[in-house]
């Protein structure tokens, strides 16, 4: 399955110029776990890759050349309720970075052994300023920033997407949903801090799912 990056309809490419409130903006990272993939309830199983285990895949771009714009799944997916996690479950979120494999081995994709990975990472270069949003989970408790806590974090952030899915459709991540009633500036970018405007906004941009959607079902794979 084939993931498309898009402001509103039209594609996203690295350092390509999108207009978001009269300014210009440019895409300099865009990462995002997911896991837990079901179909009709039934656990999916994704084939192992640099880029996949098999329950979870990192997708995006660093916008230097490493790319991974594809999902594969162990067998083909008939249609069906097409259920996923933006994000990663809380074992494998807190297990230990020195001996992670690869997706999980992307340190910049990691904040600390205590709060885990970023599910998701934003990172946007405007005309004067940046503007981020670096998505995980927050209020975890450990005995240090070093180790992993024994309970699950007080926000967890991740979120479960659930499409009417046919085979041969597109996976689609619209930024212009997900930025949703935010206005970027140089002082909103989310580091998830549940207390923070933005953050609470672009939580609830991710909770109507309204960023995801599948392409019409074309003939080809």
């Amino acid at each position: 399955m084939n993931i498309n990056p898009a402001w509103q309809q039209q594609p996203i490419v690295c350092h390509e110029a999108i207009t978001i409130q009269n300014e210009q903006w440019k895409l300099q990272y865009l990462r995002f776990y997911l896991s837990d993939f079901k179909l009709n309830q039934q656990p999916q199983l994704l084939t192992i890759t640099p880029w996949q285990q098999p329950g979870l895949a990192l997708l995006g771009t660093d916008c230097h050349g490493n790319d991974n714009w594809q999902l594969t799944f162990a067998e083909p997916l008939a249609p069906g309720q097409l259920s996923f996690t933006l994000g990663l479950p809380f074992a494998i979120n807190h297990q230990n970075p020195l001996t992670a494999i690869s997706p999980l081995n992307f340190s910049e994709m990691f904040w600390s052994w205590q709060l885990g990975y970023k599910f998701l990472r934003l990172d946007m270069q405007g005309p004067d300023y940046g503007w981020a949003f670096h998505l995980g989970s927050t209020g975890c408790q450990s005995a240090s920033v070093l180790r992993p806590p024994a309970l699950p974090c007080r926000a967890v952030n991740t979120f479960e997407v659930t499409l009417d899915y046919q085979p041969n459709q597109k996976l689609q991540l619209n930024l212009a949903a997900l930025l949703s009633d935010i206005v970027l500036s140089q002082q909103n970018s989310c580091m998830s801090d549940s207390l923070q405007t933005s953050c609470q906004r672009l939580f609830d941009n991710l909770t109507l799912t309204a960023p995801w959607k599948l392409s019409p079902a074309s003939s080809a794979p």
